[in-house]
């Protein structure tokens, strides 16, 4: 079974459209899966939305956290209670179109995980960001590689695809909760002597973004500066 984590917060206006889409394109191929939303301390109408798909789904199942822990926290609470043999997660504003995660199943081959870049060769962003997020995530890349020694070109980007197992043995040595957290995903499976390859993804940026730049990009810096510092 496919596992697929989507953290949302106050995605009222996307959140309907992101699960129909995942939803009739996973069911036309008759995949066995699940969609676990994580919600975290989503002040709109978020919660509502998401427990009208789980009333007429069994597979959609959800967490709700009544205080914001960030995206890593919201992964967390996914990993916890994902069951599939893989556990993917991705960006609750559709970025990534569903297929892209098929795509990232089917190519895993002998590797442990997968992960989606849109900076290599090959890649297709169909909307690009805006200048300020590119130079945050290019740059936030190059110290990802200096600090962690990780030889990714796009470790932020929200398409990634791991063995179930592996997700369960790194899960509980993370306590990262918020934008840093795919980085360090990464890191502590490096360490743990897994083996995780990039590929080229077809990836669309969208509008309205809950990421605030001038206040992410300083905590994931000191994120990773203090990860890297405890081994």
């Amino acid at each position: 079974m496919l596992s697929i984590i989507i953290p949302a917060y106050n995605e009222e206006r996307r959140i309907g459209k992101t699960l129909r889409d995942f939803i009739g394109f996973f069911d036309r191929k008759g995949l066995t899966y699940e969609l676990i939303i994580v919600m975290d301390g989503c002040t709109d109408r978020t919660p509502d939305i998401v427990r009208g798909f789980a009333e007429k789904k069994r597979n959609i199942r959800f967490v709700i956290s009544n205080e914001r822990q960030g995206k890593g926290g919201a992964l967390l609470k996914g990993f916890a209670v994902a069951r599939g043999d893989f556990v993917a997660y991705t960006d609750a504003d559709g970025s990534t179109p569903p297929g892209e995660i098929l795509s990232l199943l089917k190519r895993i081959g002998d590797c442990d995980g997968i992960i989606g870049s849109r900076w290599m060769k090959g890649s297709c962003v169909a909307a690009k960001q805006t200048l300020m997020r590119r130079i945050a995530s290019r740059g936030f890349n190059v110290l990802v590689r200096l600090v962690f020694g990780l030889d990714y070109k796009d470790t932020q980007c929200p398409a990634k695809l791991f063995k179930g197992k592996v997700v369960r043995d790194v899960a509980d040595k993370l306590e990262v909760t918020n934008f840093a957290i795919d980085a360090c995903i990464l890191y502590v499976i490096k360490r743990m002597g897994y083996r995780v390859k990039e590929v080229p993804i077809r990836w669309v940026d969208k509008p309205m973004s809950t990421l605030k730049i001038g206040r992410a990009v300083p905590n994931m810096f000191f994120t990773v500066i203090k990860l890297r510092l405890k081994g």
